[in-house]
């Protein structure tokens, strides 16, 4: 994987220009308004004399590549924030994470696949660039956003940000869930608590070598829309202009399989001017029970076996 690096601003950019037109798509489905994009001037900023806009709160989204962040960041008063965006919901989370991610597909080139992708509310711009260890001399590439009522504003794209991790910090806010009265119990006794073995998440470089070249194997990966059994002589008749009408209803969900086995259904959603699947529910694996049958008594029978002395 390529480096992000500020000497890739001129293919950074040029990528930002051809997809300016499906960022602000993609701006204007996960924030409700219709956006304007244009891409400007790409130059270098430091750390030190980042614009004065950047002082204020406003939404980060975070790209990371290559162990590297570039951040888009959007100011709160440019206006076209909607106000769950400070303390999303389980839906709003999704419209963010779905927005960096198709960010990240139409403003980086494909060298610089964005290998995690985040976005979320932050109290100042400028601390969120700090916190991620922005780099002297870093590339901008100035983003000039127009709502429909002409009012301008501009968002700014950064890179590299050492410490991509760290920039969200405390603005990363949870999805937040509803809480349901709980019914009112007698208290009882407090029970000594049984002693329960410590789960450790596994780090995949800790992992032994035989197992990690397992995670290499590669695997077709299938998204199946429909299916439809029909006489081979109506398959030979097929020609272009030819349409096949399923049973399936265009609200159902649509089957990914992985290695020939059903793993999860989702929705088909558009990422950038590529097909995407949004994963809804995983499928867990069917279970098989085998019957243990009790072994038959296989002591020779005195009588059956002529051999056998009495």
């Amino acid at each position: 994987m390529a480096k992000l690096t500020p000497e890739a601003s001129p293919q950074i950019a040029e990528a930002c220009r051809a997809g300016a037109s499906e960022a602000a798509a993609a701006i204007s489905r996960a924030l409700g308004c219709e956006v304007k994009l244009t891409v400007g001037q790409p130059g270098t900023v430091d750390i030190s004399s980042l614009p004065q806009w950047m002082g204020g709160p406003g939404l980060a989204v975070v790209l990371t590549t290559g162990g590297s962040g570039a951040l888009v960041l959007v100011p709160e008063d440019s206006g076209l924030l909607p106000p769950w965006y400070s303390e999303p919901d389980a839906t709003g989370q999704s419209r963010l994470t779905t927005l960096a991610q198709e960010l990240g597909m139409v403003l980086l080139p494909e060298q610089f696949a964005p290998e995690d992708f985040k976005a979320a509310h932050v109290k100042s711009l400028h601390g969120a660039a700090a916190r991620g260890g922005l780099v002297g001399g870093a590339a901008l590439v100035p983003l000039q956003l127009e709502s429909p009522t002409g009012q301008r504003s501009t968002a700014a794209f950064l890179w590299p940000a050492t410490k991509p991790s760290a920039v969200l910090g405390a603005g990363a806010v949870k999805p937040k869930t509803e809480s349901k009265p709980q019914p009112k119990t007698k208290p009882v006794p407090a029970a000594r608590p049984a002693a329960s073995p410590k789960i450790r998440a596994i780090d995949v470089d800790s992992l032994p070598s035989y197992a990690r070249s397992l995670l290499r194997i590669e695997v077709p990966v299938i998204v199946t829309l429909a299916q439809k059994r029909q006489p081979l002589g109506r398959v030979i008749e097929l020609g272009p202009g030819s349409i096949i009408q399923f049973d399936k209803s265009c609200e159902e969900l649509l089957e990914l399989d992985v290695g020939g086995r059903l793993v999860a259904t989702g929705e088909a959603v558009k990422v950038g001017d590529k097909f995407g699947l949004r994963i809804k529910s995983v499928v867990l694996p069917e279970e098989r029970f085998r019957p243990i049958k009790p072994q038959k008594d296989v002591t020779p029978n005195p009588i059956q076996n002529p051999k056998s002395k009495i």
